[in-house]
């Protein structure tokens, strides 16, 4: 079931989210994950999150904490990950020019030009978010229909139970 939720996610995620330019970096850094630190390899960074190796990868959703050399702190939280990457979308805008001599020389100057934005349109929400809150709105449609559907049935129900006791009942009220 989760390994089908997850594909889900990465359909509704390939499909509807956009993307932003991503810089190539190749910068070390520590990563406070619950209360150990570990450490990190940034493999790319955009204005909204980034992506690293570890060997130790944190959970889908939790919050992390990441210092580069520079002592600067990027706090965000773990969006996915596979066995050795991880992805993060950060509370706050990443200034890029904070990953300083980190090893990411002049990409940090601009974008490369394989990594172009591949949508006009930006999307207020995280797609897996969306995806998730549909299914809470459509288990509660479908929690409303079914007591809408035993509300008709029992009154059906206590109709025709009427209907069949209404005879002997007026012929019993006859007799009295």
């Amino acid at each position: 079931m989760a390994n089908l939720r997850a594909n889900l996610a990465c359909v509704v995620r390939a499909g509807l989210r956009p993307r932003e330019p991503r810089v190539r970096v190749h910068a070390a850094a520590r990563m406070k994950a619950g209360s150990t630190w570990h450490d990190i390899l940034i493999l790319n960074i955009s204005s909204r999150g980034l992506m690293a190796r570890s060997k130790s990868i944190p959970a889908a959703r939790s919050y992390v904490e990441i210092r580069l050399s520079t002592n600067a702190a990027i706090i965000g939280k773990v969006i996915w990950h596979d066995d050795e990457h991880f992805g993060i979308r950060t509370q706050d805008r990443i200034d890029i020019s904070m990953m300083g001599g980190n090893g990411c020389g002049d990409a940090a100057a601009k974008p490369s030009s394989v990594f172009v934005e591949r949508r006009a349109r930006v999307r207020a929400e995280d797609p897996v978010e969306a995806f998730e809150r549909s299914q809470r709105i459509a288990g509660l449609q479908q929690f409303g229909a079914i007591v809408v559907a035993g509300g008709l049935g029992a009154m059906m129900l206590t109709e025709m139970v009427r209907m069949i006791f209404a005879a002997p009942i007026a012929e019993v009220v006859q007799h009295l």
